[in-house]
């Protein structure tokens, strides 16, 4: 049996792409949420409202489908979202049936939150680098589809 070495793990925390991919994915987080904050958003509702404003009367296991989550987590937040008069369940039961669409509120505030969003994104893309930063959305993208497939 071998004997444990701390200096071994120091290297599979530098060298894992899970491990990289959730602190970066933390980061990101962090910092767009402290953006929409003045919206009383995280980044996760905002990535929601996004993504049923995109998919009009998209369902909600659609949603976790294309997001790659879990559709009982989604679930919450989308309730959260319809209790604010942000988001409308409609027609069909359960998660299987019924359609999300963004109410009139839901679209004004995504109206005022995009251009934030937008400055946003340009400040990531000044402090790396806009051909560094749509790299590593390529390869993010790249990698959510190696893993899917391993």
């Amino acid at each position: 049996m071998s004997s444990f070495d701390p200096e071994f793990l120091k290297g599979v925390a530098a060298e894992c792409p899970g491990f990289q991919v959730r602190a970066a994915a933390r980061a990101v987080t962090r910092y767009y949420n402290a953006c929409f904050k003045p919206f009383g958003l995280t980044a996760e509702q905002f990535s929601l409202l996004v993504g049923i404003g995109a998919g009009e009367g998209a369902t909600l296991v659609d949603l976790a489908v294309s997001a790659g989550v879990d559709a009982t987590t989604l679930s919450r937040n989308v309730r959260n979202l319809e209790a604010r008069g942000l988001v409308r369940a409609e027609g069909g039961r359960g998660r299987l049936g019924k359609r999300l669409n963004l109410t009139d509120a839901g679209c004004n505030l995504m109206v005022d939150a995009f251009p934030i969003w937008k400055a946003a994104k340009a400040e990531l893309s000044r402090n790396m680098g806009d051909e560094q930063l749509q790299s590593a959305i390529r390869k993010m993208a790249e990698l959510a589809k190696a893993a899917a497939f391993a």
